[in-house]
């Protein structure tokens, strides 16, 4: 499954997203990841959750995030659920139509390896590709 979470910049995204994966936490039996391009979220996000901060390893674009996050899901073999704050900014996007070719390579590898993915993005509703609504859960 793969989710989205999007709204206005101060919306609540990220805290949205912080909620979500700390709760994932009561019913996962395996790990849950949560990548974001910035420390200072660190704290709010449970210790049993392995928090990633992509800019320590200098991911910029689709293909390098895509290639990290197989790497970190074959790495760990009991992968249940990854969450990917503020995705625009990690892949430095334009605008939320540049996620689409990430988008199907991530949805490949949720189909194959029963992963699932929430994702979010600064944009408002009426800028959001009809390709995303299918994902839709606004902040």
């Amino acid at each position: 499954m793969i989710e989205f979470v999007y709204g206005a910049k101060g919306s609540g995204k990220t805290k949205k997203m912080i909620d979500m994966a700390n709760g994932e936490l009561a019913n996962a039996k395996g790990s849950v990841l949560f990548i974001n391009d910035r420390d200072k979220y660190r704290a709010t996000v449970d210790t049993h959750i392995r928090f990633i901060n992509t800019d320590e390893f200098h991911i910029e674009g689709t293909d390098e995030l895509y290639g990290f996050v197989c790497g970190v899901i074959a790495g760990n073999y009991d992968v249940e659920c990854v969450y990917i704050d503020n995705l625009l900014r990690i892949l430095r996007a334009d605008g939320p139509e540049s996620v689409k070719g990430f988008l199907d390579k991530l949805n490949e590898l949720q189909k194959n390896m029963k992963i699932k993915f929430v994702l979010s993005i600064s944009a408002e509703e009426n800028t959001v590709p009809e390709f995303l609504k299918n994902y839709r859960n606004p902040a």
